[in-house]
């Protein structure tokens, strides 16, 4: 995922701060820098998982679970079925027959034959870019990944002479290129990454606290707007059915 530098200088203003240079860009090491490295992501990914933003909702047919051998995995639920979560979900809506759910680990559990979900979506691919390592730390060994014959990774456990070990890379920005935020999601993703600038470069509490009750004023507005959009496609628009006498 590329940094929207535009969406970080607007969150700098709203910080009462002058916008990173492209020079800062450049040299990548300034406070400044590291501040928007540190929360960039989080902050998209906390304001996905938190509301249901309208312009970000997908479905998706659910992938049921049935390895049997994965005891790990296994179905200790109330409910009958046992799915994969989508990797770009960010937080599960509801199914398309509003049948109950719970999520737990990368699995959602319902009655609801072959779901569908809908969802918020995070951008994430599933995969993430694999570097092999030419000398890996054995006393950390718990770090690196080993790849079979298949090209699966899998976590290593122990070192051994000859093993080829490898590290995930960029893992914090493998996801697609960068998305299109709607305007209520872009400027609450900038009032509150304004909120942690505030709090990391000044330690002004009182400003960051203002920013960040700005931010959740505009996530209440969005998710009364995604409600009301739900509601009028459930039950139809009341001004038409008004309009064209269909009570």
């Amino acid at each position: 995922m590329d940094i929207d530098k535009d969406l970080v200088a607007r969150a700098f203003s709203k910080a009462g701060e002058e916008p990173i240079t492209q020079d800062e860009w450049s040299e990548g090491t300034s406070n400044r820098v590291r501040v928007v490295k540190d929360f960039y992501l989080a902050t998209i990914l906390e304001a996905l998982s938190s509301y249901d933003w309208t312009s970000q909702k997908k479905r998706a047919r659910l992938v049921l679970f049935d390895d049997i051998e994965d005891e790990e995995s296994e179905n200790l639920t109330k409910f009958s079925f046992m799915y994969e979560l989508p990797a770009d979900c960010a937080k599960a809506i509801a199914l398309s027959d509003n049948k109950d759910f719970i999520v737990e680990g990368g699995f959602i559990y319902t009655d609801s034959e072959n779901a569908v979900l809908l969802y918020v979506r995070n951008y994430f691919t599933g995969t993430y870019d694999f570097e092999a390592v030419e000398t890996p730390v054995i006393d950390d060994i718990d770090k690196y990944y080993t790849k079979d014959e298949s090209g699966h990774y899998e976590k290593a456990e122990t070192y051994t002479e000859g093993t080829a070990y490898f590290v995930i890379i960029d893992h914090d920005y493998n996801f697609y290129d960068q998305p299109s935020f709607d305007p209520s999601l872009s400027a609450y993703i900038e009032c509150k990454l304004a909120a942690s600038i505030v709090l990391k470069l000044t330690g002004d509490k009182d400003k960051y606290q203002l920013l960040f009750n700005e931010a959740q004023l505009i996530a209440n507005n969005a998710q009364k707007k995604s409600a009301e959009n739900a509601r009028n496609r459930t039950k139809g628009n009341e001004w038409w059915i008004n309009h064209l006498g269909l009570e």
